[in-house]
């Protein structure tokens, strides 16, 4: 960047009595006074070469983690190195930070840089921005002489990327996933019989068990075949389908349906997996996304790494697609449905949730009332109309033999995501 000019300003009353010195000087024959003017134009010329040269061969790194969650404080370190061998003074940095309210950064290095030297300066900030990839950047620096005659400003580009995860609580007090769809579900393992290498007792011989496993020393003492049982350790499956259709978006800006489906979301496939679930995710959507089974941190990132690009496109209904993974369910798991409230239609959503009990699958449904929002597109309002009121629509799937969670604009998630909503509740 060209140095800043302003028409009143030191270097501007410098170079005006500079040339007024030499002038009179030269007017009226005064030595002294040629000196004196070409003296401060020599000092105007000298302070602006210096810096014009401010900057030269300077260099600036930002190091901070890629990865955070929205309201989340992040660390910033800017590393400045100059080679110049002009000493710069109160150099003024400024770090753009867009993911934040505080869009620049401002900081002053009080120290001189000399030649060869380098400094860190560290900050931290807010997220206060939505889910989302957000490139900080570029870094401006503002850096005037010793005198404050000349400030030279330049801009470089360092440019780096942060990428904020949607917000996943902590549930303490979750118990759905912990009671499970077997025994004991919620543990890190589930020990039933099984077929591994540490035994755990006898039972009576049952068709179809293997003859190999016939304890014969025990089978004649009791006049009946027994068969010796091991231990299984089993980690039970939990699906995910979340309504990330066009109509299930309602609100606008950060506030959004939306973004409590998402975070609901977020929340629960964390605490699944760390009881050491097996999760999987279909985002029912204008193309169908399958995030397959996974456990472990590793697979939490991934699905953070999912949830952070999500977009509600499409214009089928929630049971349309919803339907065609039903066969594909695996019995005895678990399935968390996340929509929309006016998105949801209990007539076909009704024979859905029956098949899904006869294959012995443990439901729970988060509905994100839609209502409680502002509308987004002109349609929505007919499907508002049309739709059951959020209360009826809780009783018909509490009937079903669903567990139901209820999220209105405004609600603290973590907290409304540990009370599941009983019948007494629904039928006020």
């Amino acid at each position: 960047m060209d140095t800043e000019i302003k028409i009143i300003s030191k270097r501007s009353m410098l170079l005006f009595f500079g040339f007024f010195s030499v002038f009179s000087g030269y007017a009226v024959g005064n030595r002294l006074l040629i000196c004196f003017g070409f003296g401060m134009l020599w000092l105007l010329f000298f302070t602006w070469h210096a810096a014009h040269n401010f900057f030269r061969d300077f260099s600036a790194q930002r190091h901070h983690y890629k990865r955070t969650f929205e309201n989340q404080e992040l660390r910033i370190r800017i590393l400045l190195q100059t080679e110049s061998r002009i000493p710069l003074y109160m150099l003024e940095v400024i770090d753009i930070f867009p993911a934040g309210d505080m869009y620049r950064i401002k900081t002053l290095v009080s120290d001189r840089l000399d030649n060869r030297s380098a400094v860190e300066l560290e900050y931290f900030t807010i997220c206060t921005r939505r889910r989302g990839v957000y490139v900080l950047g570029p870094i401006r620096l503002v850096c005037s002489d010793p005198l404050g005659i000349h400030k030279k400003k330049i801009e470089l580009p360092v440019l780096t990327d942060l990428l904020i995860y949607p917000q996943a609580p902590d549930l303490k007090l979750f118990e759905v996933l912990g009671e499970g769809t077997l025994s004991q579900v919620g543990m890190e393992t589930v020990f039933r019989p099984g077929h591994s290498e540490e035994f755990t007792g006898l039972r009576e011989y049952r068709r179809g068990d293997n003859p190999r496993r016939i304890h014969w020393r025990s089978s004649a003492r009791h006049n009946k075949l027994l068969v010796k049982e091991f231990r299984e350790d089993v980690v039970t499956e939990v699906t995910f389908f979340l309504d990330m259709h066009r109509l299930s978006l309602s609100g606008i800006g950060d506030i959004t349906s939306v973004e409590y489906i998402i975070k609901a979301a977020a929340a629960i496939a964390r605490v699944a997996i760390e009881k050491s679930h097996l999760v999987q995710v279909f985002i029912l959507s204008k193309k169908i996304d399958h995030i397959p089974l996974g456990g472990g941190y590793s697979h939490l990132i991934t699905l953070l790494d999912r949830f952070t690009f999500l977009r509600p496109r499409g214009e089928r209904t929630f049971e349309q697609d919803l339907i065609e993974y039903i066969p594909h369910l695996k019995p005895g798991s678990t399935v968390v449905l996340i929509a929309g409230s006016t998105n949801i239609h209990v007539q076909e959503l009704a024979p859905i949730l029956r098949q899904l009990m006869d294959k012995r699958i443990k439901l729970s449904v988060v509905l994100v009332d839609d209502r409680s929002f502002l509308k987004v597109y002109k349609d929505q309002e007919c499907q508002w109309k049309e739709s059951l009121p959020i209360r009826k629509l809780g009783e018909l799937l509490i009937r079903e033999g669903c567990g139901l969670f209820i999220l209105v604009k405004g609600d603290d998630v973590a907290a409304k995501l540990q009370q599941q909503v009983s019948w007494q509740t629904t039928g006020k």
